[in-house]
């Protein structure tokens, strides 16, 4: 049930159409945007998401759009105190603390996805790895022969480190530190890589570039206005190609979204030849 229809009723038509419809439940942890304009309405809200989920320990009001070095959101504590909390999604487990690191369960799904095009045997490579949920989910249930993870925020690979132990994953290999000091510096090169940050992957496409095989696949996600979708495919291509790698994009869809009219998406790109 939507916070939308729980709170049917109890506030004004007016107050009512400015209640998100949704939350995000991480772990114990609940994220709920509520715009100042109806703040006064936050103990009621508060209420409502404890009588659907009891077993929430702490809720945080969203005050600030992911953003800053790390891309993580700011947040104000509005019910209980503990913050750090454990995510489950797919036989795994994550530990994390979302107001110090990302972590979305609505890729969830895509993370699924990606897990079940891996083939035995593949080295993949994910960028911005964030506390590792792509790296593990696959290291977990595909057979790579390995899963390389880099990550510049340091909480979140201390994290990501934390979680490749509490999965039992022996095949990731965890990296701290900036993608473009780090990948170039990795040995030999990677049938798949991961570009899981739509901020900032088109100025790592050179980077992708260097490290991806020919015949291997790229995973490519941006944000775009829906507008732009049915060129998007065809600009990716493009991208791609300025760094002397001819893809094809095989696969695209929305994964999400980040405004109105304004989508994550997320472009399969099979490598087919590099100059």
């Amino acid at each position: 049930m939507s916070l939308k229809k729980m709170l049917k009723g109890k506030v004004s038509d007016e107050e009512l159409s400015k209640v998100r419809r949704s939350f995000e439940i991480i772990g114990d942890v609940v994220v709920v945007d509520i715009p100042d304009e109806i703040l006064h309405l936050k103990g009621m809200i508060i209420d409502a998401i404890l009588k659907k989920h009891k077993h929430v320990k702490t809720i945080l009001r969203k005050t600030g759009e992911v953003g800053g070095t790390y891309r993580v959101a700011r947040y104000e504590v509005i019910y209980g105190s503990e913050t750090e909390t454990i995510a489950k999604e797919h036989g795994c487990r994550f530990l994390l603390d979302p107001t110090k690191v990302y972590y979305s369960v609505k890729l969830s799904g895509e993370r699924e996805r990606i897990m079940k095009l891996v083939k035995p045997g593949e080295r993949v490579l994910v960028m911005f790895a964030g506390v590792g949920p792509f790296a593990i989910v696959i290291a977990k249930h595909a057979k790579p022969s390995e899963v390389v993870g880099v990550e510049l925020n340091p909480i979140a690979v201390e994290y990501f480190k934390k979680n490749v132990e509490l999965n039992k994953v022996k095949n990731v290999k965890v990296y701290a530190g900036d993608v473009r000091e780090v990948v170039p510096k990795l040995e030999g090169e990677f049938d798949r890589i991961l570009m899981p940050s739509p901020y900032n992957a088109e100025s790592f496409v050179d980077i992708a570039a260097i490290k991806i095989k020919e015949g291997g696949y790229v995973h490519y996600y941006t944000f775009a206005g829906v507008e732009e979708e049915e060129e998007l495919p065809r600009r990716v291509e493009e991208l791609f190609k300025s760094y002397g790698v001819e893809c094809k994009a095989e696969f695209m869809r929305e994964c999400g979204n980040f405004a109105p009219y304004v989508n994550r998406y997320v472009i399969d790109l099979k490598v087919i030849k590099k100059s």
